[in-house]
């Protein structure tokens, strides 16, 4: 089966396989693809939060025509799921969704930690209340402080770090699990963002930690060995679908802010 990865926003990425740490989970004959987003957003505010859903909606329905058998949304704010859900007839899995629902089979209490400021928390809280578990989280901790993200650009240089474990943050990140661990009561951590995926692996605690892109991958194989489909709630729209390619495409013609590094299969080009 093949399985589309949307969201990378880095064309060097297009048309890669799976980073090193999904194809070790991967099932057998499971083929993963790169389908990045045309238009490089970072999303500081709820604005550009609506800009990135339509982007990686777009980049869904290209990844769909192209064969796939069903999409993993490449990030932790699940970007235009439910616009990508009415556009495609595929399986269409979030990154969030497939954790937040999955997380309640370890105990009902667990913790995010992310690498990502407060200011960004509009982003997990919304998710969470889309997957009705907010009630079930005891804490977000935060490794990043607002610098981080200040100024217009994207943080590439923060994620690139993360991803290739240079400086501290991992040993920032393991200090927030063990923390969450020893003083949240929770039966599990979720990483807040995909971009921590590539360092899941060299992460312990005393309860599980879940990595979100890893639980989505597992969630797409199962559903489509399945034959499983979204049950369609409107015709799809065939010219509504060609106006979002033609938004997005002109959008990218505005040029962008550099190259963001803002996904996991980023360590894919390496």
């Amino acid at each position: 089966m093949k399985i589309g990865l949307v969201g990378a926003t880095q064309a060097a990425v297009a048309g890669l396989g799976a980073p090193a740490e999904l194809a070790a989970i991967a099932a057998p004959g499971t083929v993963i693809q790169a389908f990045p987003t045309r238009m490089p957003v970072f999303a500081h505010t709820p604005l550009e939060f609506a800009m990135q859903a339509l982007n990686t909606a777009e980049a869904g329905v290209a990844a769909a025509a192209a064969g796939c058998d069903a999409l993993v949304i490449n990030s932790f704010s699940d970007y235009g799921i439910a616009a990508l859900k009415a556009a495609v007839d595929i399986p269409v899995v979030g990154a969030a969704e497939a954790t937040l629902r999955f997380v309640g089979t370890l105990g009902p209490r667990f913790s995010i930690v992310t690498v990502w400021p407060p200011s960004l928390d509009y982003m997990p809280r919304q998710v969470m209340r889309d997957a009705g578990a907010e009630g079930g989280c005891a804490r977000i901790r935060h490794v990043g402080a607002e610098d981080v993200v200040a100024g217009s650009a994207r943080p590439d240089g923060y994620v690139s770090a993360l991803q290739h474990a240079e400086g501290d943050i991992v040993a920032r990140i393991q200090a927030a699990c063990d923390a969450a661990a020893a003083e949240d009561g929770v039966d599990a951590i979720i990483l807040g963002c995909t971009c921590m995926s590539p360092i899941a692996a060299r992460l312990r605690a005393a309860v599980p930690i879940l990595n979100p892109l890893a639980v989505a991958l597992k969630v797409a194989e199962m559903q489509a060995a399945l034959g499983l489909r979204q049950a369609a709630k409107a015709p799809r729209r065939l010219q509504s679908l060609a106006r979002l390619s033609q938004m997005v495409a002109a959008g990218a013609t505005l040029g962008s802010d550099g190259d963001c590094a803002v996904c996991a299969v980023a360590a894919a080009a390496e």
